[in-house]
């Protein structure tokens, strides 16, 4: 059996095996994109592969990457900017903000202090992570101790960050958004995920943003690098099922080792403890009320902060439901069979879809069985390192993967295409979506997820109930015997991990008066619309709203959730307006062959690090910020163009800048020249991992401007005419 569970969000990472340098071609064939374009949805707690990154969506895609680049130049000719899990402790790289009315001590009025006479202490300081963005933002940190029963012993340092609304007219009442995972960071990966999934959020509200006790830049933190190392060591080694649990576990034990040597008490971190940093958090920033959004693992948190400290919560949000009462590990197979037939279904509902894959869920499970009987070995890229790692893929890893890709509206329609690659041995977007997936585990902290599982989750379930889940589910158990964070597993990792045990309470429904809006996914593959429905069904004055094709976290999935969300906050006592439900498409099942949309391009102004920039556009494409618009077609679509003027920096340099952001192992060829109302501009054209680049750069004296196209090489010569040349001419800017 082959050890297909991803690692968990630790540091050091061990290296990536570098790729051999390509031969040089004019016209590269057809490979691997860079990075998905859209968000993949980050799986839970609950299953084993691929990894559980945080709640929020991580890689953006090759836009994001040429965002990154703009700051590059900005910042001179800096070196490569880091993934955020590699920004050092002692060199923040966010400017030093002071949140305002901040002081350094501040004694909490939520009954948390009186009893045990703490103080929570907040300070303002630079934010530990590293954001281009016009958005303005603070940063600071909660102390706290470790167990409020002996406030004198271990403090937990809380980091956090406020976003300011857009509207100069927004309430006073900000969002605190809380994460999934257990143990997922929020502030590490939003140079990924801000721009596109958090942004829009801010023209409600400001956003509160902090990374929970034991997880990311909060410290001390439960990452466990062990594990980590382990389990990148095996990626492409067939374990037995015994090897696996024995090596595994020998690394989880000697993350424990490590952190109790550290002076860290197991026993307090958990959904009670956080709870009550939350509650410290709203006082010691002056709130008088806040209103919790919770996905995923954020909602069990959410309930426990309106269970504990319902004080100062103006409304709740409860995005793709997992509360206290739930029995995670014993319905995880039932839950996952459910989205695949709604898969299944979906796929037989859509007539494009039923012609091309017939019986699809027949050849699905064929596959199963054929790769398990046969693993076959693919390269996967290290998205934020650079390099990559041979896997073996084997029947449990298809499962997985297609577990994970069952979270996100947008990973969902390559599914059955997917399959039929496979069927073929083609491992492309199996590749890029485990690419993917291995990049979110950047984001998550294992320790915190056993701290929390293992007090308040396995305690209140048994072997033999988790055996009795699987009945009946026959097709899929294999991934659950498996599983290193669901199954029996689980029980060994806990009997190591010592925890401690939660009270009867943290596995009893949540009853609450809090006005509180709970939403879910059809397609939701952990937490299924019934959880939703039971959780609301507690809370007297609460909403539900179920969204047709979508799947985990579904309140950051598009306008539609979006509009709802904010007509909740704006008035939590109206019912939500929820006829937009009825205008949400079918998924759109993605067929090899299709055309792409024609062109149509329109103008636009933006300023990008102080440069005044108008050109031109597609007209449906997505703006995600600094001159950058994305097709975003599909999950893995990286066509997408930039236009920016750097400063400082000449074209050769800024074109040699874009070659190490992309990875190409060989320089950009230059391939001609384009006029302009400003001048020459030099054209090259790079490979990135089968995806061409084209580059125009142009010297405007003092500065360099860029128009840089990714597209598929099937595509690259119609948007070399019809977007980069037009884009060419167009471009002007303010200096």
């Amino acid at each position: 059996m082959t050890n297909s569970e991803p690692p968990e969000h630790q540091r050091p990472r061990p290296e990536p095996t570098p790729e051999p340098a390509r031969p040089e071609t004019a016209w590269p064939g057809p490979g691997e994109p860079l990075r998905p374009s859209d968000r993949i949805e980050a799986a839970d707690s609950a299953f084993p592969r691929p990894p559980e990154p945080s709640k929020a969506p991580v890689i953006a895609g090759v836009a994001t990457a040429i965002i990154v680049l703009a700051a590059m130049a900005f910042f001179i000719l800096r070196d490569r900017p880091q993934p955020v899990a590699a920004i050092p402790t002692t060199t923040p790289q966010a400017p030093l903000t002071t949140l305002a009315g901040s002081t350094t001590s501040v004694t909490t009025t939520t009954g948390n202090a009186a009893a045990v006479g703490y103080e929570p202490r907040f300070e303002s300081g630079r934010c530990r992570f590293e954001l281009i963005t016009d958005a303005e933002f603070e940063c600071g940190w909660l102390t706290v101790p470790e167990d409020r029963q002996r406030p004198d012993g271990r403090q937990v340092r809380i980091h956090m960050a406020r976003f300011t609304s857009s509207n100069p007219a927004a309430p006073r009442d900000p969002i605190l958004y809380l994460d999934g995972g257990p143990g997922g960071s929020t502030l590490e990966p939003l140079t990924f995920t801000f721009s596109q999934v958090w942004e829009p959020l801010l023209a409600n509200r400001d956003l509160i943003f902090f990374d929970q006790r034991g997880v990311g830049y909060s410290e001390p933190s439960l990452d466990c690098p062990e594990e980590r190392q382990w389990a990148f060591s095996v990626l492409d080694q067939d374990l037995t099922a015994e090897q696996e649990v024995t090596a595994e576990l020998d690394a989880i034990r000697q993350c424990r080792d490590r952190l109790i040597a550290d002076g860290v008490d197991l026993t307090q971190y958990n959904s009670k403890a956080s709870a009550a940093d939350v509650a410290d958090l709203r006082v010691a920033l002056g709130l008088e009320e806040v209103n919790l959004l919770g996905i995923s693992y954020g909602t069990r948190l959410a309930s426990t902060v309106i269970r504990d400290h319902p004080e100062g919560v103006r409304s709740v949000i409860l995005d793709s439901s997992y509360t206290p009462d739930v029995d995670l590990t014993a319905e995880a197979p039932g839950n996952f069979a459910r989205a695949l037939k709604e898969l299944w279904d979906g796929c037989e509902l859509d007539a494009d879809c039923a012609a091309r894959y017939p019986d699809l869920e027949q050849r699905f499970f064929a596959l199963v069985d054929e790769f398990e009987a046969a693993p076959t070995r693919a390269p996967v890229r290290d998205f934020l390192n650079g390099g990559s790692w041979e896997v073996l893929f084997d029947g449990e890893w298809l499962l997985g993967t297609l577990f994970q890709g069952l979270y996100s509206d947008q990973v969902i329609p390559l599914l059955p295409q997917m399959i039929e690659e496979l069927e073929e041995r083609d491992t492309g977007t199996l590749s890029l979506l485990t690419s993917n997936t291995l990049a979110n585990a950047e984001f998550i902290s294992l320790g915190m997820m056993l701290s929390v599982q293992c007090h308040e989750e396995i305690p209140f379930t048994t072997p033999e109930m988790t055996a009795a889940g699987l009945v009946g589910f026959e097709e899929i158990a294999s991934a659950f015997d498996g599983a290193s964070n669901v199954g029996d597993f689980m029980f060994a990792a806990c009997d190591l991990w010592q925890a401690g045990s939660a009270t009867p309470i943290e596995n009893e429904p949540v009853t609450s008066d809090v006005r509180t809006l709970v939403l879910a996914g059809e397609y939701d593959p952990i937490t299924p619309p019934a959880w939703g429905a039971s959780a609301s069904a507690y809370l007297s004055n609460s909403q539900f709203v179920e969204f047709p094709g979508l799947g985990h976290g579904v309140s950051i999935s598009g306008e539609c959730p979006r509009n709802i969300v904010f007509a909740f906050l704006d008035d939590p006592n109206l019912p939500v307006d929820t006829r937009c439900l009825t205008t949400l498409p079918m998924i759109d099942f993605k067929i090899p062959g299709e055309r792409p949309p024609e062109l149509v391009l329109v103008p636009f102004t933006e300023e990008v690090l102080g440069t005044t920039i108008t050109g031109v556009a597609p007209e449906d494409w997505t703006s995600v910020g600094f001159g950058v618009f994305a097709r975003g077609e599909s999950a893995i679509d990286q066509t997408a163009i930039l236009q920016q003027v750097a400063p400082f920096v000449t074209p050769d340099a800024l074109v040699s800048l874009l070659a190490g952001q992309f990875q190409m192992a060989d320089e950009p060829e230059q391939v001609g020249t384009a006029d302009s109302a400003l001048g020459t501009w030099r054209l090259f054209l790079g490979d990135a991992d089968g995806f061409l680049v084209d580059i125009a750069a142009i010297d405007l004296g003092g500065s360099s401007a860029v128009i840089v196209v990714v597209s598929d090489p099937a595509e690259r010569d119609g948007l070399a005419d019809d977007l980069l040349l037009p884009a060419i001419e167009a471009f002007r800017t303010d200096g």
